[in-house]
Parts: C-alpha cells; structure tokens; sequence
C-alpha cells in the first residue's frame, strides 16, 4: 500500500479535499504543543535564524514541519507571519501551498480556493462534497462535547477544549479520533455537574499555556465558551459544507466573532471573558474593539512561551474570578 501523504497546515482550512484525496492531515499546531520538548523545537528555529521577538507559534510550526510532504499556510485569515514561513520553506526546497480566506466572505472566491486545493492534492470537487457529510459527522461530536460542558458541565474544560482544537486536523486519524470523542462522551454520560461556580468563556486563539484550563477550575471558575475551537469545528447549521466556511467567524472581520461572542455570552449564561492574546500577535489588537463591543467584565492574558501559568498570571486569574464572585 502507498504511503499517504502527510499534508502540514497552519491552522483549519478546508478538510473535505485532503479527506477526498486519502492525505493525512496534520495541524502542526497541534503537532508543536503536544510535542515531548516545545522549546526545543522553539530554539531550533532560533537557531536557524527566526528572530527572538516574534511569534512563537511560527517558529514551532517551522520545526513541527520537518517531515511533513506539503504545508499548506493560511496566508489571509489568520497569521500575518504565515506567508514569511511559507517563503522561507520554499526557499529551503519544501513544496508550500498558500491559502486565503477572502476578505468580503465572496462565495466565489473561496470556492476558487477550494478548488486550488481540490487541484494540488488530486480530487475533484464532487468528490470533496461527498467527504463533507463525513467531516461533519466527526465535527457533530465535538460540538455535542461541548454543548454536554455548558449546560451539564459533566465534561471537564480540558477535555472540552481538546476535542474543539482537534477538529482541525482530527489528530492525523478520523477513525481513531472518533473513537477517543465517543469515550468521553460516554465517559461523562452520567457524570453529576460540578457546582457551578463563575461562568467565564474562554475568546481568543487557544493557548500556549499548557495548564490555564485546570487553573481556572481549580480558582473555581467554569469556562463553558471557547471561542475560537469551537469555529474549528463549524458550528454553523446555515447552508451547504461551502457556506460553513463562509459563516466560520475566526479569519474573517471581527465584527462576526463579536456578534457570535454575544449571543453564546447570553445563551451560557457567562459572568466574565478571558482573552487571550499570543505574544507579538496582531490580534492583540481585537482586545480594544472587544473591551467596547462586549458588555461584560474581561481580563486578558498573554502568553509568550508553552508551559504551566506563570505565578503573576494565576494572581490575576484569581482576582478576577473573585471580583466576579462578589458581583463586580
């Protein structure tokens, strides 16, 4: 049997092509944070010259991509480093594939780029359309852990955030993924809820602080909303499998991810946000238009490099949670 071919991409594109081309997807986030040593594969990109003072991300994407057969980056839509790495693979020989999500949510263009996939990876549209009911089905799963963690909160925060991330590449194994999803599902089938605690909803790009989920139930707070992973898994029932990616809110303007952050903030009954915000991102920005758009108290955090919550940052997270607690 022939070896498939393992696809790298910088973060959720359209899984339907890889899917219908039998290649193996692989988010090499995912790959660089739940790799044994992290920060080894930070200094190695350092070491080939990625400066000190940019994202950390785009340097353990570079070294999660050694082995990988193409990367596909998202050029438009997420990070503004991306095409750098993309340029600096090729250059050093590595087949790279670019990907925009359109800026005005054209219909016509993300089909265009679709089929750009559709074209390098060898499947036709028609064949893609009959992966995405598949996709769906396995994307169904984690959306059903989640809606269990909101309203029952028989699901851990971890446990919910896992399943949400990793619909971006299925953990490189849909059938052996499903069955890790149906397992907690089952697992927590008849769980009793955790005391409810402080509802906080978790917006932002999922972190690089390996433990801020335990942290926060263990200061006895409930984080029921995470924003980002949960658009990973195309909660959207609008439309066909095209529109899903036209209706995901992460790559496209911010007034989307506002307008979805309103209405799970009421649907879950959410007292307070945390934002988290990367290092040397762009998206810091997003947090001075989210502070004016949302009515609700918000404590942003950053993180730098993976590991456990600093000290300083456990302080805040604890203050926060306690002035909610009192009604502030």
């Amino acid at each position: 049997m022939a070896r498939k071919r393992r696809i790298g991409i910088s973060t959720t594109i359209p899984l339907e092509p890889l899917l219908a081309a039998s290649a193996v997807p692989v988010d090499l986030n995912n790959r660089f944070i739940g790799s044994e040593n992290p920060i080894q594969l930070i200094e190695e990109a350092q070491v080939r010259g990625f400066p000190r003072n940019i994202c950390t991300w785009i340097k353990g994407l570079y070294s999660a991509s050694a082995d990988v057969d193409l990367v596909i980056g998202v050029v438009r839509g997420d990070c503004s480093n991306t095409q750098s790495l993309l340029e600096t693979l090729e250059s050093e020989g590595r087949p790279v594939h670019p990907f925009s999500y359109p800026y005005d949510r054209s219909r016509e263009a993300i089909v265009d780029e679709i089929e750009g996939l559709c074209g390098l990876l060898g499947c036709t549209m028609d064949e893609a359309e009959q992966a995405s009911g598949r996709l769906q089905e396995l994307r169904n799963i984690a959306l059903s852990i989640d809606e269990r963690r909101w309203r029952e909160l028989s699901v851990s925060a971890e446990d919910c955030h896992l399943a949400l991330v990793s619909t971006s590449d299925l953990c490189s194994d849909a059938e052996g993924w499903e069955g890790r999803m149906s397992s907690i599902l089952e697992k927590n089938k008849d769980t009793s809820s955790q005391d409810e605690g402080v509802r906080l909803g978790y917006i932002g790009v999922p972190p690089i602080i390996t433990d801020i989920f335990p942290r926060i139930e263990g200061s006895g707070a409930r984080t029921v909303l995470f924003e980002v992973q949960r658009q990973f898994a195309m909660p959207s029932k609008r439309g066909d499998w095209i529109g899903r990616y036209l209706d995901y809110t992460y790559p496209y303007d911010i007034s989307g991810r506002v307008e979805d952050i309103r209405t799970e903030v009421k649907r879950r009954r959410i007292d307070g946000l945390l934002h988290y915000v990367q290092s040397f991102c762009h998206r810091q920005i997003d947090d001075i238009i989210f502070r004016r758009e949302l009515d609700v108290p918000i404590l942003t955090l950053e993180g730098n490099l993976p590991g456990p919550m600093d000290e300083r940052t456990l302080i805040r997270l604890e203050s926060f949670i306690d002035v909610l607690e009192e009604g502030g």
